[in-house]
């Protein structure tokens, strides 16, 4: 079974963590910033599409979520 945990976090953790993870892969500098950049924008392209869904509720199909929303 997989958890999957939402925090917040600064955007300087991550890039701090990034940097982490990047340099127990590797000891070339130019091979950690490559890793470290392809996590953070892993990150950020996911916490973008799980997070931005339009207003309108068409990510829904048109259906809005719970009875009494109807304008």
């Amino acid at each position: 079974m997989k958890t999957k945990v939402h925090q917040t976090a600064e955007f300087g953790d991550l890039v701090v963590t990034a940097f982490d993870s990047a340099a127990q892969c590797s000891t070339d500098p130019a091979e950690v910033s490559r890793l470290a950049r392809q996590m953070v924008m892993h990150v950020l392209r996911h916490a973008r599409s799980t997070f931005a869904s339009p207003p309108d509720w068409t990510h829904l199909g048109g259906r809005y979520p719970a009875a009494g929303m109807e304008d």
